[in-house]
């Protein structure tokens, strides 16, 4: 039997000043009484905080030196990537608590997901931002969002490519495949950092330009459990595509995995928010 992926609430020390490693000392962060046994338990934990700083208020005083905070992946092999902790996203914990587990077939073999099947408003604006990304074509921020090795942004380019006729449907799948808790979770920890990014690079673009958006078009969410939409998407995608999971053993992108990423962007992603806990220290 595969070795299951383990998630660990990891804190570190970090210093932008240090130039050959800027994260050192991480340590798995042990809190009595709560265990982490899956990537939700750690959202659903770390989404009731405000931020890092209200995270380190909770923690015994051999963490105080930890100044950042992330969620380490181990994967079957030992070989480990980083995610992005959520926090203050109070709907997200009700989005969790509803979760539903699915066994869907697919070219590897049968993979168990988390689909959510409710309208929770988080979930619903998250979704009409996608759409509206989508029906844009703009493949650029849905990519960043995503990961352009996925099999969902492979859809959503088989969508921005297809004809009208075959995209009613693809519009349908893509919005039940978003319902996929690893989707959704990826487009609320990259959204901010796609857009970060956009807003750097276009200053300097034309207000007219930059406000035009496609407006009044909306697709009505479904409320049909997600069954078998995912593997007909992997179907239409072809053999050789692997469905973006952290449940995919075969996923070899992951956007919010800082191994794949510049000390630069591991930074910026890694960094901001969650160094605030030093600026609160400061000011006490």
């Amino acid at each position: 039997m595969a070795k299951r992926k383990q998630y660990d609430l990891v804190g570190c020390v970090y210093d932008k000043y240090n130039r050959i490693n800027k994260y050192t000392e991480e340590e798995i962060i042990k809190i009595p009484g709560v265990t982490f046994s899956s990537l939700e338990d750690i959202d659903k934990f770390t989404a009731g905080l405000s931020g890092s700083y209200d995270l380190s208020r909770r923690l015994d005083d051999k963490y105080q030196g930890k100044n950042t905070f992330s969620i380490r992946v181990t994967n079957s092999n030992d070989n480990f990537y980083y995610k992005s902790i959520i926090y203050n996203t109070p709907d997200l914990i009700k989005i969790i608590d509803s979760l539903k587990k699915n066994s869907v077939y697919t070219t590897h073999g049968y993979r168990t997901i988390k689909i959510y099947n409710g309208n929770n408003s988080l979930f619903i604006d998250s979704w009409l931002d996608v759409e509206k990304k989508i029906l844009e074509k703009d493949s650029e921020w849905l990519s960043g969002v995503f990961g352009e090795n996925s099999s969902y942004y492979t859809l959503i380019n088989r969508y921005i490519k297809g004809d009208a006729f075959e995209n009613d449907n693809l519009i349908l799948e893509l919005e039940d495949a978003f319902r996929d808790y690893e989707v959704f979770r990826k487009y609320l920890t990259n959204k901010d950092k796609v857009k970060n990014n956009s807003d750097k690079s276009n200053n300097e673009l034309d207000k007219e330009n930059s406000k035009s958006t496609v407006s009044n078009v909306k697709v009505p969410l479904s409320n049909i459990p997600v069954k078998t939409s995912l593997g007909v998407i992997e179907d239409k995608l072809g053999s050789d595509i692997g469905y973006v999971s952290l449940d995919d053993k075969d996923d070899k992108y992951d956007p919010d995995d800082f191994a794949f990423m510049t000390d630069k962007e591991r930074e910026e992603a890694y960094g901001p928010g969650n160094i605030d806990i030093e600026e609160h220290r400061r000011r006490r």
